[in-house]
């Protein structure tokens, strides 16, 4: 399986002994807006949660990214998930918000317009992505969760991030 934030195959269990607890572990997600479109992401890829910075543009990065961070030393891409998921840049506003996630061995600011919570849920409150959904090369919907009025996506950021960055290497040179 590849590096992902499936939550559905990878959650920890209560022990090798109690098999049917698996279902009752206790998972975090961190719930944001993109739009009017609400997200998760498990908690353990976030590190931390930023109001909006002076990001610098980078000039011929992908249409997602905005640009670079300074953040303590270290130099991380901000990439835009409205535009990115929705085709539209984000718009300015008071409740923007970057979340700083570990993708691996790297690290990137991912620009939303606010985060709603942090959700604590039994894991087999995650339903799988329908099939129609994740059909393609790199799906990054995983899940699905909350009540019926108001169901938020599990996201995959790293299968995300890699869709659009193979999508962005096939485009023509200008």
């Amino acid at each position: 399986m590849r590096d992902s934030v499936n939550l559905l195959a990878r959650l920890p269990s209560a022990g090798p002994d109690a098999p049917g607890e698996h279902a009752d572990a206790v998972v975090q997600l961190c719930a944001f807006f993109v739009g009017a479109d609400e997200y998760v992401l498990d908690i353990q890829r976030v590190e931390e949660v930023l109001p909006l910075q002076r990001v610098t543009p980078i000039p011929h990065a992908p249409s997602f990214v905005e640009g670079v961070l300074h953040l303590r030393g270290a130099i991380l891409p901000v990439v835009d998930l409205r535009r990115q998921l929705q085709g539209t840049p984000s718009v300015e506003s008071r409740k923007g918000r970057l979340l700083v996630c570990k993708l691996g061995t790297r690290r990137v600011a991912v620009r939303v317009e606010r985060v709603a919570e942090v959700m604590r849920l039994r894991r087999a409150d995650i339903k799988p992505a329908p099939a129609l959904v994740v059909a393609g090369r790199s799906p990054f919907v995983v899940g699905v969760c909350g009540p019926p009025d108001r169901l938020r996506l599990l996201l995959d950021l790293k299968a995300l991030l890699r869709a659009e960055l193979e999508k962005e290497a096939a485009r023509p040179l200008r």
